[in-house]
């Protein structure tokens, strides 16, 4: 299967500590160069996160990599939270990365005989329902926009039949929505442009006069390039009505990578469901077997067969003894007992 990458979104700052990081102090000590004595250092870079359903202690473990090595595991607890999303994206052939935070400093050890090295990983997660959208790209070909602040969209009210399926799953929702040039005819005359907002193709709401413009060289930039402009959008509400935040970077904020880079596109994913079929991943050391602890009346057992034996022994030696005497003792003993 063909792995692709996917930036989760809303993964803004580390926020989940990994545990394990004494364990792989060979991968995260040359990501952060020679220390010197208390001297600590900080990367921020990026972290996959990879399950790993072969893992002999734990079928939920996810383990995190920087630059192809483990570095830590999230911890039981997480894991178990984060798995089922997780897992379909492994079984989507899709690597989740996140943003990390690798910290590290040398100071004396605890018995005074030298220095020790101490690490800690974070890595940046959204909420386990908001890794995902709930929704799949658009059919033509499109780029999404980095993650931005929230920009309130206007006029769901109008379009709840669109919104509906999607309103009241959680708290919150993701969505992967386009945004497109719109216009109508003012009351006094003369034309309104805005940004229309979209999911599948249909009218959810409109951003404000003021938040459009921040947006219209991105929708002509992209139109030059044969795109429709998405972003990332969350929807809150219940079966009654619903809102929507657009969570996109405006024309400002957007770097050149990316506006000349290839587009940046939702990856298909396998229908949700209760099991994956996840790739083994465990590269980990292969367990120890373990070794039974005797219980004290085992203990007692084992020692007194030894003990038995040598009765056993000592009786069949006795014996013996008495057969080689001879026939006239057991003829005298006839006769005596006669």
């Amino acid at each position: 299967m063909s792995t692709s990458t996917y930036a989760v979104p809303n993964a803004t700052w580390p926020n989940y500590e990994i545990a394990g990081e004494a364990q792989y102090e060979d991968a995260i000590r040359p990501l952060l160069g020679r220390l010197t004595k208390d001297q600590d250092r900080e990367l921020h870079t990026e972290a996959t996160l990879i399950p790993e359903p072969d893992n002999p202690y734990d079928a939920n473990a996810v383990s995190v990599r920087i630059s192809g090595a483990v570095v830590g595991y999230l911890t039981r607890d997480d894991a178990r939270v984060f798995a089922p999303v997780l897992h379909r994206l492994a079984a989507s052939g899709v690597t989740a990365v996140v943003p990390a935070r690798v910290w590290g400093v040398v100071r004396d050890n605890w018995e005074g005989t030298g220095t020790r090295f101490h690490a800690n990983v974070r890595v940046a997660l959204p909420d386990p329902h908001l890794i995902v959208p709930l929704n799949e790209g658009p059919k033509e070909p499109y780029s999404i926009l980095p993650w931005g602040s929230g920009l309130q969209v206007t006029g769901e009210e109008k379009h709840f039949d669109v919104l509906a399926p999607f309103a009241g799953r959680a708290d919150r929702s993701l969505l992967l929505v386009t945004l497109h040039r719109g216009s109508e005819e003012k009351v006094r005359g003369g034309q309104r442009e805005f940004i229309e907002v979209r999911v599948r193709g249909q009218r959810v709401g409109e951003m404000s006069t003021q938040s459009s413009r921040h947006y219209f060289a991105l929708v002509d930039h992209h139109a030059a390039r044969g795109l429709t402009v998405a972003a990332w959008a969350q929807v809150k509400g219940s079966a009654l009505a619903a809102e929507v935040v657009l969570q996109a970077a405006k024309a400002s904020e957007v770097d050149n990578a990316y506006l000349q880079g290839a587009p940046v596109t939702m990856p298909r994913l396998v229908e949700s469901a209760g099991r994956y079929d996840v790739p083994a991943a465990y590269s980990g050391p292969a367990p120890q077997p373990k070794r039974e602890r005797a219980t004290p009346d085992a203990a007692r057992s084992a020692a007194a067969k030894p003990a038995a034996a040598a009765a056993k022994s000592g009786c069949a030696l006795v014996a013996v003894g008495l057969l080689s005497v001879g026939g006239g003792f057991l003829t005298a003993v006839h006769h005596l007992l006669s």
